[in-house]
């Protein structure tokens, strides 16, 4: 009987494997689909001022056969045309292959671009149906989108699959958003958007391209950057946090910075409406451990435990209110998650603000708590000194 039974789970767990890989299977290009296509890992977007055009780079994986094996190479192709699609559809002119989309993972804005309104480039990616929307959008603060697609490499990979994998690894870095398509589409539809920003870097003699700050939108058009810090702190506010270091200055001096290790990290907003005011209260808990000592003192105990303890709490709370106040009165720009907080927890008052947003926005109140909890960090309490 039990015989039976195992007999009964194994042919279905194999037919479950045959159907799944015949599925698979179906995705597989076979010789002819590889030579006649351009598989796109990236693309650059601009602008020609002086021909009124787009101007679309286009980093692709082109297979050349050799017996039974395909040879595969990287090369840049560049695009123009009066609509992106136009320009993407100039590409069947350039040698007969067709570009293959589904496989793209970063798009590249120019500053121009983004300045004027980025919903020409949304458009295009919803309506091609190749295109993912899980696609990472990233603005180039450099000249041009191209130059930064087109960076120097330090290692052996596809400049897009760099720049997808720098934004990605801000799960642990903390620092800047991991934002898609159709995540910034929801933003920009209800309020306003965020997107990482990208430059080059001078690293080992190559110009890299490295994710330095935040851009802010307002609506569907760039209106200006967070710094580094300033982008943790919006982290924090929007409870994004799952890592990254808050880097503490005790001494005044550059070289003797303390570096705590964010671990966890919860973020509570809560409107309260009294009195015809609206006030956000943001209650934040960070747990960390000291990962660096560049002082010659003992912050594990003590005075100096205490004194670390509220310095630290003091820079994220300075923090968070300046992000506040910068949304609020530089760039008008509700990019600290407020308008879904009152739309969730006062949807009365919502209804009567919502049209006037703006002008509720840049008069909120908000009352910032910060407290964090710094555990025992390893091995040693003091910093290692050489005499």
């Amino acid at each position: 009987m039990k015989k039976a039974i195992f007999s009964k789970k194994f042919i279905i767990l194999l037919v479950l494997i045959i159907v799944i890989n015949s599925i698979l299977s179906c995705g597989c290009w076979n010789y002819k689909d590889i030579e006649n296509s351009l598989l796109v890992t990236g693309f650059a977007i601009d602008k020609s001022e002086r021909e009124g055009k787009y101007l679309v780079t286009v980093e692709v994986l082109d297979f050349e056969m050799s017996g039974k094996e395909a040879k595969q190479t990287t090369k840049f192709i560049e695009l123009k045309g009066k609509t992106i699609f136009d320009a993407i559809r100039n590409a069947i002119n350039l040698g007969g292959k067709k570009l293959y989309w589904p496989h793209a993972n970063i798009a590249i804005i120019s500053e121009q671009i983004a300045r004027e309104g980025i919903t020409p480039i949304i458009d295009f990616i919803y309506r091609d149906s190749e295109i993912r929307s899980e696609l990472n959008l990233v603005i180039s603060k450099e000249n041009t989108a191209r130059e930064v697609l087109m960076q120097d490499m330090l290692i052996s990979q596809t400049s897009s699959d760099c720049i997808h994998n720098m934004i990605h690894g801000q799960k642990i870095a903390g620092k800047f958003h991991n934002i898609m398509t159709y995540q910034l589409l929801s933003y920009i539809v209800s309020v306003d958007g965020i997107l990482p920003a990208i430059e080059l870097k001078e690293n080992l003699g190559k110009k890299t391209a490295q994710l330095t700050s935040t851009a802010i939108f307002k609506s569907d058009k760039l209106v200006g950057y967070f710094d580094e810090e300033e982008s943790q702190a919006q982290l924090l506010i929007l409870d994004k946090i799952m890592g990254g270091v808050i880097t503490i200055n005790e001494d005044n001096s550059t070289t003797s910075e303390i570096a705590l290790e964010i671990f966890k990290s919860k973020t509570k907003v809560k409107p309260r409406y009294i009195d015809n005011k609206l006030t956000i209260d943001i209650d934040v808990k960070i747990e960390a451990a000291i990962a660096e000592n560049a002082t010659n003192e003992n912050y594990m105990s003590g005075k100096n435990f205490l004194k670390l303890k509220e310095d630290a709490e003091k820079k994220v709370k300075e923090s968070i209110e300046n992000v506040i106040k910068k949304s609020q009165l530089e760039y008008n720009a509700d990019v600290v998650g407020f308008a879904l907080e009152v739309q969730r927890d006062l949807p009365k008052l919502w209804r009567q603000v919502e049209n006037n947003w703006d002008y509720t926005f840049k008069n909120i109140e908000s009352n910032v708590n910060v407290s964090i909890q710094i555990i025992n960090s390893g091995f040693t309490k003091k910093s290692i000194t050489v005499k």
